[in-house]
C-alpha cells in the first residue's frame, strides 16, 4: 500500500507525516466523518515541509487487519460456545464471551509490541519529493 504524505516533525530519525484520508473511506463515518487527516510517526529521514510516499506492503496490511478484526470476533464467538457448555444461564454466555473478546484484546496488545520491532512491519519511507515537488497521488 503506498501513500504520500507530508512530514510535519522530524526529530531523532524519526517522522511524523500528515496523510489526508482516502476518498474511499471519506463516507466510512468510523471517524465520526470530522477526521481528514491522520498523522503518523515512521522511521526515516525527510525536511520537515516536503512530501514523501511511504509503503506498506499490501500482505502486512491484510494481515493486521485480520489480527486486528477477526481475532476478537473469533474469540467473541468461542467464548459464547465455551460459556454456553459450562453455564446453563445465557447472560453467563455473554459474559464468557465478552471476557473472551477483552482477553484477545490483550493478547493483541503484546502482539502489537512484538510486531512494532519487526522491520517487515513498519511503514518505509520510499521517495523524497523535492522542494517544489507535489506527489501525483495523495
Amino acid at each position: 500500500m503506498l501513500r504520500s504524505g507530508k512530514v510535519v516533525a522530524a526529530e531523532n530519525g524519526v517522522l511524523e507525516i500528515c496523510f489526508e484520508r482516502p476518498e474511499a473511506c471519506a463516507h466510512c463515518g468510523q471517524c465520526g466523518g470530522q477526521k481528514a487527516e491522520t498523522l503518523v510517526k515512521i522511521p526515516g529521514d525527510a525536511p520537515v515541509g516536503r512530501w514523501v510516499d511511504v509503503d506498506m506492503p499490501e500482505g502486512q496490511v491484510l494481515k493486521a487487519s485480520m489480527l486486528a478484526y477477526v481475532m476478537p470476533l473469533l474469540m467473541l464467538l468461542g467464548g459464547l460456545a465455551l460459556g454456553s457448555v459450562l453455564f446453563e444461564k445465557e447472560i453467563l454466555w455473554a459474559a464468557t464471551g465478552i471476557l473472551c473478546m477483552g482477553v484477545s484484546w490483550l493478547i493483541l496488545r503484546l502482539v502489537e509490541k512484538k510486531m512494532k520491532a519487526k522491520s517487515v512491519w513498519q511503514p518505509k519511507v520510499i521517495n523524497v519529493y523535492g522542494e517544489e515537488e507535489t506527489p501525483l497521488f495523495r
